[in-house]
This record gives C-alpha cells, structure tokens and sequence, in this order.
C-alpha cells in the first residue's frame, strides 16, 4: 500500500512517501510564509524526483492539528483536491500523537506531548509507552494549574516548549524539547495506522475549553471554536 503524508502543524514541513516495507522519500523543511508555495514546490519535485504518478497511491496522510491552523487547513486542502481528482482514500493524524513518536524513548516512560497554543495555553494529551492515548487531547491553561496520574518519575515530557512549560509547573522529570515531528516518525505512525486499520477523520481538530477566554487579547490563538 502506496502512501503520501504531510504535516504543518507546527515549524516545518514533513513529507513522506512509502509504503509498508519502504519509506522511498522524506523532507523536513523549515516552514516560510508562503506555506501553500511550499508545499506545492516539495511536492512537485518529489513527484518529478521519483517519477511517482499520484493516481497511483492508495492513500494520503494529513496531520489535523491541533497546531498552527493555516498549515493544517493547507494541508488538508491538498489531500482532499488530491484525493477527489485521484478518487483516493485519506486520513488525518493527530499532532500531538505525532509528536510523541519523534523521540527515543530509552526509559520506557509515558509520555506528555504539548504543543504551544498561546501565552499560558498549551495543547496536551498523554500516552503510555506504547503511543497509546491515556487522555483526550485538550486545551490546557497553566493558571488553572494540571494535574498527571503519574509522578514526575515515571513520566517525559514532549513538545516544542517543554523546557519553559516545566520551569513554570515545577516538573522535575524527563524533558525532550521537539520544535517539529521527524520524517521518521510520520512514517511509522501512519504504518501503524494502515496495519492496525485506525483511520481518523481529515477534518481539523478543533479543541475548546470553558476556560479559554478573551481571545481579542492572545497574541496568537489557538485552535479553538
């Protein structure tokens, strides 16, 4: 089964292109304004690179955030024009799952993924050592204070702004600052997904917390209806 995935959620451009015994191409970019530009030109070179004829994939992979809206809505804008003009089947993963698998995780921990959402709001969810969700994904305000079914030893914490986010709560556990997902990590979790037949929806995932308020004033907002 012939693939394409992308994500943009967060500061790069992840694509990939394999199947379920190859991962045959992979490119992470720093991602510019022009995120649209980018994409296209990425995917027109792989396209020209490995003489691939999209009719021919059996299914393409966009992340849905949550993260940066305008990547994400980018993204799924891609694969469904691809998908309708291809008649192929596509799929969403989540980002903070993602992310999640973009590091070695020697000690066997479980594992919280945040994503920045917006000064004081960080998107969360936690999974155990084997990726599996303990928590639905949600939108988190550090005032309000968080609380984990695991002691500080027993648990990493994964994300693009670990490091400050723990200065903040008092964690003294294990921290692996990650601005972007790696390719490798976008393969392997969409392996997974084809194998064990998990498909999420390709529609962005929006996160809402009665907590979250006054969005006039967030200098940036996250991803909430």
């Amino acid at each position: 089964m012939k693939f394409l995935a992308l994500d943009v959620s967060l500061s790069h451009l992840i694509m990939i292109y394999g199947d379920l015994n190859n991962l045959y191409y992979k490119k992470s970019v720093p991602l510019n304004k022009d995120r649209a530009g980018l994409m296209f030109s990425n995917l027109e070179h792989m396209l020209s690179e490995l003489q691939i004829n999209l009719a021919s994939l059996d299914i393409l992979f966009s992340s849905v955030g949550p993260g940066n809206f305008n990547g994400i809505r980018i993204s799924l804008s891609l694969i469904k024009g691809l998908a309708i003009s291809n008649n192929t089947r596509l799929a969403g993963i989540s980002s903070l799952e993602l992310l999640s698998r973009s590091f070695i995780n020697k000690n066997n921990k479980n594992i919280c993924t945040f994503i920045k959402a917006s000064p004081g709001f960080y998107y969360m969810e936690i999974y155990n050592n084997l990726y599996t969700s303990l928590s639905t994904p949600k939108l988190i305000n550090l005032k309000q204070g968080i609380k984990f079914p695991f002691p500080d030893t027993e648990i990493v914490f994964v994300g693009n702004d670990v490091k400050k986010l723990s200065k903040c709560i008092k964690f003294k556990g294990q921290k692996i600052n990650i601005v972007s997902p790696t390719p490798e990590s976008l393969y392997y979790l969409v392996k997974d997904k084809i194998i064990n037949n998990e498909f999420m929806d390709a529609s962005p995932q929006y996160l809402r917390e009665v907590n979250a308020s006054k969005p006039s004033l967030w200098k940036r907002k996250p991803i909430v209806s």
